[in-house]
């Protein structure tokens, strides 16, 4: 676990937040037919290309381990973000104890099939030039 680099691991965590930034300010809404259900779909999709990249690109040498903290990590990220919104937006209605759960574990487990990628991306690369 010393390993891990978790300035990027924070960075990739926070890249999440895009997503649901972008349905608070009324982008997806913004785009009409398109906006929902495909807007914050491909958002996701691109949102994992890039995290996938990055942790290949950057040669991390953990990268299942990288990118499952990354998904725990947006997990808390977008719980907090919910608490602070609460006070001030009628759409950001309170998470059931059940909820925090299924938002770690389904986050996590969301970085982990990434993770799973971005290691079977690693294998295609010699071993020597991971850093």
């Amino acid at each position: 676990m010393t390993e891990l680099r978790w300035p990027l691991i924070a960075g990739l965590a926070l890249l999440g937040l895009v997503r649901p930034v972008l349905s608070i300010t009324g982008v997806y809404d913004a785009l009409g037919g398109f906006g929902h259900p495909w807007a914050p779909l491909l958002v996701t999709l691109l949102i994992a290309v890039v995290q996938v990249a990055v942790v290949v690109l950057a040669r991390v040498r953990q990268p299942l381990l990288t990118l499952t903290f990354a998904g725990l990590g947006y997990g808390v990220a977008a719980i907090l973000l919910n608490l602070a919104l609460q006070p001030l937006l009628a759409s950001a209605e309170a998470i059931p104890v059940p909820g925090y759960v299924a938002i770690l574990v389904g986050n996590a487990l969301q970085g982990a099939v990434l993770g799973l990628i971005a290691l079977g991306l690693h294998r295609l690369r010699k071993p020597a030039q991971l850093s």
